[in-house]
């Protein structure tokens, strides 16, 4: 990462216009297609163990692959602020992966059709049974209500989409006249959209996640599902550039210092995530305010105990930190592809042991009212919106060179070393 200013633009040799086009690989898009049937036929099938099982699924799809756009938006925006060249050779991976945003509006909108008709969310339906559960929902209900939640929905895309649209927009214009005047202007809007990404997320993250357990007090949510986002997006990133480079593109553009910087990048994220991870856990422990232990308490006893606490630190955190310490397995991208696979899957578990056990709580003690084994099936709508993600970041790609050579941080990148 470097903090110099950019000068001037480098000389291209060839325009956009007679550089080779890109053509993404069959294979990844046969895949990708093949993901999303198998995944919404498990999905599908989930629906006759319940309809709130079903939801949940769905749920946990939506958000997981609406991370990978969010990550790549707040890479460029990081990248921009501080003037990085490392990357400037692969952004155009990050770049067409923004273009999910609009395209993950249809899973959120199918998400309303069942936050309307089912019990997938207890604040959209009204209580009044007296008791302490309904009272604070109901003291919740200027802002969790059904209107309010799809209002911010189309606020929180309509910012993510707009900002990166703009950003996208200028990279693509440089293409073409190679003007420093675009690097500066994706600066000034990196800026407020450091800012305006915080927040949203954060809010997002409530609405869409937490509020599965309303009454549930977390005041450390947000950084935390952001640092999940931020490990999950490296890994996806890393497992796209290695399918790139197994198909014969950028492999002598991306080399192994840019896989080592990524390899750092994951394990650093690892060790953000579990040390959320810990702190949200030890200060609800120690401090032992109902309120905030009855997240944990429905899962301490019985089997979401090994998931939550055994399988989703292991795979989260204790495998990338052990297999990325080394220096050479940075650089060793079979190490490095599995290890980002791992993290994936870490990263449904995590979701998945949050959303699936659907606490309710019995004789006052929240108990969760379905075990692992009943929601296996949950991982079908992540299966089927990986594989959406996938044909859509293909399509992204072929519509613009796969080297930003007009980049002013092109050679920066191009000569990048650890």
């Amino acid at each position: 990462m470097s903090s110099a200013e950019p000068t001037a633009p480098l000389p291209a040799t060839q325009s956009p216009a007679t550089l080779p086009a890109f053509s993404a690989p069959v294979v990844l898009k046969i895949g990708g297609i093949v993901l999303f049937v198998v995944g919404l036929v498990l999905w599908l099938l989930s629906f006759a163990a319940g309809s709130e099982l079903a939801w949940s699924g769905w749920l946990i799809g939506s958000w997981y692959a609406l991370g990978f756009p969010l990550f790549a938006s707040f890479l460029l925006t990081i990248n921009a602020l501080a003037s990085a060249g490392w990357g400037a050779t692969l952004k155009r991976v990050p770049e067409a992966m923004t273009a999910f945003f609009p395209v993950a509006i249809l899973p959120f909108a199918i998400l309303a059709i069942g936050a309307m008709t089912s019990n997938l969310y207890d604040w959209s339906h009204h209580h009044d049974d007296g008791s302490l559960h309904a009272e604070l929902i109901h003291h919740k209900e200027p802002w969790l209500n059904t209107t309010f939640w799809l209002v911010r929905m189309v606020v929180y895309f309509g910012l993510w989409t707009g900002f990166t649209w703009l950003m996208v927009r200028h990279s693509r214009k440089q293409d073409i006249d190679g003007d420093l005047k675009h690097t500066w202007a994706v600066r000034r809007l990196a800026a407020p959209f450091g800012i305006v990404f915080g927040l949203s997320v954060t809010f997002a993250s409530i609405d869409y996640i937490k509020s599965i357990e309303p009454t549930w007090f977390s005041t450390m949510f947000g950084v935390y599902q952001f640092a999940g986002i931020m490990q999950a997006g490296f890994a996806m990133l890393i497992l796209v550039l290695v399918a790139l480079r197994n198909s014969g593109h950028l492999k002598e553009h991306v080399n192994e210092n840019h896989y080592h910087t990524l390899g750092i990048w994951l394990i650093s994220t690892s060790v953000f995530w579990a040390y959320i991870w810990f702190c949200q856990f030890m200060l609800i422990w120690y401090s032992n305010i109902p309120e905030e232990t009855q997240h944990y308490f429905a899962r301490w006893h019985g089997p979401w105990f090994w998931v939550s606490f055994l399988v989703n630190p292991l795979l989260n955190f204790a495998i990338p930190f052990l297999f990325l310490l080394p220096r050479p397995h940075k650089r060793n991208i079979k190490i490095l592809s599995g290890v980002a696979l791992v993290v994936l899957v870490g990263r449904f578990v995590d979701l998945w042991q949050f959303v699936a056990p659907r606490p309710k709580l019995v004789n006052h003690i929240p108990e969760p009212t379905l075990q692992p084994m009943e929601t296996l099936l949950t991982a079908g709508p992540v299966i089927a919106l990986v594989g959406l993600f996938i044909v859509i970041l293909m399509i992204a790609l072929e519509r613009a060179p796969i080297l930003a050579r007009k980049d002013p941080f092109f050679e920066e990148g191009e000569h990048h070393h650890l």
